[in-house]
């Protein structure tokens, strides 16, 4: 059961080749169309503060213990939120006719519509922008020759 729940909560971070059903999705289409703009910024915080444990990024970005257990609880009351309340039909149904896969494909398209937000965000935008000052041009442009 353990391994379970820690397969979901990957599958919840990256976007995989799921193939979605009818019932899978309903439940994305509830999900996405009935979550808000903060639910969108739970989950964005909780990617960032899951993906902050990895080696490459851990130095630049500390999350101490006890805002990452703050994180994970607010993420678990939204995916409870939204499987249990808000989403409960369609959740039922797609667990039911597709098992527990339904739940991954609910919550990577939610997770994909937080993850646009995330980049289109102008402070964000800028400073990805800053990548352009160090790429040199004439070497893209002679590999078009």
């Amino acid at each position: 059961m353990k391994f379970r729940k820690i397969a979901l909560a990957a599958g919840l971070l990256v976007s995989s080749a799921v193939q979605a059903g009818p019932y899978s999705d309903e439940l994305s289409k509830c999900m996405v169309g009935k979550s808000t703009m903060d639910d969108h910024m739970v989950l964005v915080q909780w990617m960032f503060a899951a993906m902050s444990r990895h080696p490459a990024i851990a130095p630049m970005a500390k999350i101490s213990d006890a805002d990452l257990d703050r994180i994970n609880e607010q993420a678990a009351s939204l995916f409870m939120r939204m499987l249990t309340v808000t989403c409960r039909d369609e959740a039922k149904l797609a667990l039911k006719n597709e098992g527990d896969m339904a739940l991954q494909h609910g919550f990577n398209q939610l997770g994909e519509l937080a993850g646009r937000e995330l980049f289109i965000n102008p402070d964000v935008m800028k400073g990805m922008s800053g990548l352009s000052k160090y790429i040199d041009r004439s070497k893209i442009d002679e590999l078009k020759q």
